[in-house]
């Protein structure tokens, strides 16, 4: 699934997108490295090591994964099908891919946005275990399992850009 043309900005350094809300950025100098979210506050406690921006992408990342496999799972069961393989991938201009075997990719950024646009994507991915093309019959399966996937599909281009700001 396309996500959108390579950029080369920067993330605004007081904020980050996280489940479609900004966060504001607190960060502390301190001995150890740490990243706490508290309300709407991404507090980062960063060493002299260590950079601020590269543990605010490991916390995004490492939530990415729990949250992006349980939303996998949460289709998957709609569907009657799950993923033979799950990964994160790092890519720079698709927000996710399935593959024959059935190994699918989502996007380690799509922690950013907004559960529905996130659900959208995995409905997008697992609707390829039943049809490996983009025919009317994928667009109908993916429709079944996400039934607002067209205005979905459309904020999720709307925002891709400043999903990938990190």
């Amino acid at each position: 699934m396309q996500a959108r043309e390579p950029h080369t900005a920067t993330t605004p350094a007081n904020e980050v997108r996280y489940l479609g809300r900004v966060l504001q950025l607190d960060i502390r100098p301190s001995l150890f490295s740490e990243v706490r979210r508290h309300g709407n506050t991404l507090r980062v406690h960063a060493s002299h090591d260590a950079e601020a921006q590269s543990l605010v992408r490991s916390w995004l990342h490492t939530r990415a994964m729990r949250l992006l496999a349980w939303r996998l799972a949460r289709i998957s069961r709609k569907l009657g099908r799950a993923p033979s393989r799950f990964a994160l991938s790092n890519a720079q201009t698709q927000w996710g891919s399935c593959t024959r075997r059935g190994h699918v990719r989502l996007n380690w950024r799509l922690v950013q946005a907004p559960l529905a646009l996130i659900d959208y994507v995995a409905a997008h991915e697992l609707a390829h275990l039943v049809h490996l093309d983009h025919s009317p019959r994928f667009w109908a399966q993916v429709a079944e399992l996400c039934p607002d996937a067209l205005a979905r599909r459309a904020e999720l281009r709307t925002m891709s850009h400043s999903l990938f700001l990190v």
